[in-house]
């Protein structure tokens, strides 16, 4: 009797295979109220940060001046980027490919590790394929409603997608994933605690089916090129440099892994011939970017120089100030309130008096710092020539014709836009520094101490260290800043620097205010998008494996 009581009890009662039982009830109220507190912050974010960039996609993709005018598909990135936006597109969709193959590789992982059948996580595909649908049909909506309701209230255009229709199939979806979360639990031996796979699911469902669309649209568009055959030899030629460049730096990541010297030398000479065989194939990048926008990629080019020369020397200088301003000394709550006031200061204002500063006069301050230094006035924000190559001339070390022939870095005019950047967010990173200071223990630098640490090991092994995630976070910060930057560079610039000092923004601005091309400055800036995206991509990357949480 005893015995058939605890076989009885060992087994699963009728009501818990149901449907919706007492803890399925429990867990789905739970969620309900969760994603509706949730539901506002969503909305938000999906109003002004998501949808945005998929209407900004869909304006692309047309001649824009004013309202929607002809379809051109890939035209505006093609006329910015030359046969390059092929690559571009390319690289989209192998990269969204590759998202939704780790996410699959994640998912089997994870069945493996809870001892599931490798079947039972992908049933959780069909409701995430219904949830995606709904979520296309949506956006579709929305992007036909913001772009062309006059032309369909008139009769021109259709309707694309259904809101209602989408948030039916998002419902029904989430139903299913209970019904198919259900059965995974009884394909699972009824596990109580089981992960939920329908968000891996939606993404799955997301990334390959866009890889998948939005590789076919952009071979249908090279396909139906003008120049269709000279673009493929170009585009193969691009695509071998990078395939090159990518197992060179392949190569250089496993040698640095490895304890044998031997394979160590090694990986060294195959890297650098594969990097040597990539850079030499990219000589062909002239001639592949041929027809483009140039001042698209002069725009791009001083970009990276504002940014390169800007986000390391500000980030020194306020860690230096930071660890000075941390120390026992008399004046320091005023400096730091000083230090910061750039900051906080109009930004139009700031800028005004930087022009100022910096102007072609001989009298200016600027220029009368080059002559205390030994050195000849030059035009600062008016002079498009080669920073390098003018402040060499201007102290009397190289010839004129010589600093003419000086090409590489930044120009003089945006020199200037550097040195106000770094003026300007010093303050701020030199208060973000402190506070990460004022995480790290006392009783570290006392331990060191007593061990005998000089100031300098306390700071190469203590203090550098333990500031890698302010240090991370400021420099993610402050490269997308750097790339996003406008409302200083606009109001410092000048028609005499002839755009040397316009970065990407500026230039997609004018293009877009002034010469009233929305399609094709669009354009542009979803490739600024797409950049800014894989920077801090990479930038996350490093942090996992660079940065201390202690």
């Amino acid at each position: 009797m005893a015995t058939e009581t605890v076989s009885q009890k060992s087994q699963p009662s009728t009501a818990s295979h149901r449907l919706l039982s007492g803890r399925s009830k429990r867990i789905l109220r739970e969620n309900l109220t969760a994603y509706l507190f949730l539901s506002p912050a969503l909305l938000i974010v999906f109003a002004f940060g998501i949808f945005p960039i998929f209407f900004a996609g869909y304006v692309s993709l047309y001649k824009w001046r004013i309202k929607q005018n002809e379809y051109r598909g890939l035209a505006n990135y093609v006329t910015a980027m030359g046969d390059v936006a092929y690559v571009f597109f390319f690289l989209i969709a192998i990269a969204l490919a590759i998202v939704g193959i780790l996410e699959i590789v994640k998912v089997v992982r994870t069945s493996k590790k809870q001892e599931m059948p490798f079947y039972v996580p992908f049933l959780s595909l069909i409701p995430g394929a219904i949830i995606a649908y709904g979520l296309l049909e949506i956006i579709l909506r929305l992007i036909t409603r913001f772009a062309q309701q006059e032309a369909i209230d008139a009769g021109e255009a259709s309707v694309l997608g259904n809101i209602w229709l989408g948030l039916v199939l998002i419902l029904i979806g989430v139903v299913l994933s209970l019904i198919v979360r259900r059965l995974q639990s009884r394909l699972s031996d009824n596990r109580l605690f089981l992960p939920d796979f329908t968000i891996p699911a939606v993404a799955i469902v997301a990334t390959l089916g866009l890889a998948v669309i939005l590789g076919s649209f952009t071979l249908e568009q090279l396909q139906q090129s003008e120049r269709y055959g000279l673009a493929v030899v170009r585009i193969a030629y691009l695509a071998s440099a990078l395939v090159l460049l990518a197992i060179g730096y392949l190569i250089w990541m496993w040698g640095a892994r490895q304890d044998s010297n031997r394979r160590l030398l090694l990986s060294i000479i195959a890297a650098t011939v594969f990097i040597a065989g990539g850079v030499w194939l990219a000589t062909i990048w002239p001639v592949v970017s041929k027809g483009a926008d140039v001042k698209f990629y002069e725009s791009l080019a001083a970009t990276v120089w504002y940014s390169m020369l800007t986000v390391p020397v500000q980030l020194g200088i306020a860690m230096a100030l930071a660890y000075m301003l941390y120390q026992p000394i008399w004046g320091k709550g005023p400096l730091r309130v000083i230090y910061f006031i750039p900051y906080i200061a109009p930004a139009v204002a700031t800028a005004g008096i930087f022009s100022v500063l910096f102007s072609l006069r001989p009298t200016s301050f600027a220029n009368q710092i080059l002559v205390a230094l030994g050195g000849e006035p030059v035009k600062w924000l008016s002079d498009p020539g080669n920073a390098v190559g003018t402040l060499l001339e201007s102290f009397g070390l190289i010839s004129p014709a010589t600093a003419s022939s000086v090409t590489f870095g930044p120009s003089l005019a945006l020199l200037v836009v550097i040195f106000y950047n770094i003026w300007v967010f010093v303050g701020y990173d030199t208060v973000i520094f402190l506070a990460g200071l004022g995480n790290i223990p006392n009783t570290l630098y006392e331990a060191a101490r007593i061990d005998g640490a000089s100031s300098w090991k306390l700071f190469r092994h203590i203090t550098f260290p333990l500031l890698s995630p302010t240090t991370y976070f400021l420099s993610v910060i402050s490269i997308i800043g750097t790339f996003k930057a406008f409302t200083h560079i606009y109001v410092l610039r000048t028609p005499a620097a002839q755009g040397t000092m316009d970065t990407a923004s500026v230039y997609f601005f004018v293009t877009f205010f002034r010469g009233a091309r929305f399609g094709f400055s669009t354009s542009m800036a979803i490739v600024l998008f797409v950049i800014i995206l894989v920077l801090y991509l990479i930038q996350n990357r490093i942090a996992q494996r660079s940065v201390f949480y202690g």
